[in-house]
């Protein structure tokens, strides 16, 4: 098997599990190639700490983020979850302040990666039991993340 089809193999392997998400305030924004569509996912993979980049062009400026699918945040507290059960010993897991969340510790008791996870979780339930509609579920997640 060739280098190349060993990459290309090992790539599908290692998906991030999220996309690019490339903005423009302007309705005629540069359309990027996709060989600059894959070195900007690699600079991604490269800095995990990276939140955002600003692709300045011609036509304006391009705005470069993470998409990441439906779910995702509740993987990860499921998986904070396990660990809390899996490992009583563990008391606290620190995540790291960023740029738009203050540092947090997940806990037994709050196993969630978000300082707002246990809100958030408990919004997402109502939604899914029906005791409030998808507009209120939209109102409370505003109101959790104008509050941070």
């Amino acid at each position: 098997m060739s280098r190349k089809a060993i990459r290309a193999k090992l790539a599908e392997v290692r998906r991030p599990p999220w996309r690019l998400l490339i903005t423009s305030v302007r309705a005629d924004a540069l359309a990027l190639s996709t060989e600059t569509n894959n070195a900007l996912t690699r600079i991604f993979e490269l800095l995990p700490h990276l939140g955002s980049l600003t692709i300045q062009t011609t036509t304006g400026d391009i705005r470069v983020t993470r998409d990441f699918a439906s779910g995702y945040a509740a993987e990860v507290d499921r998986m904070l979850a396990e660990i809390f059960r899996n490992d009583p010993a563990v008391t606290g897991i620190v995540v790291p302040a960023t740029g738009t969340a203050p540092e947090h510790t997940a806990t037994h008791d709050n196993p969630y990666w978000s300082p707002d996870g246990k809100t958030l979780a408990a919004v997402d339930a109502a939604l899914a039991s029906g005791e409030i509609t998808p507009q209120e579920a939209i109102d409370r997640i505003k109101a959790v993340s104008t509050r941070s």
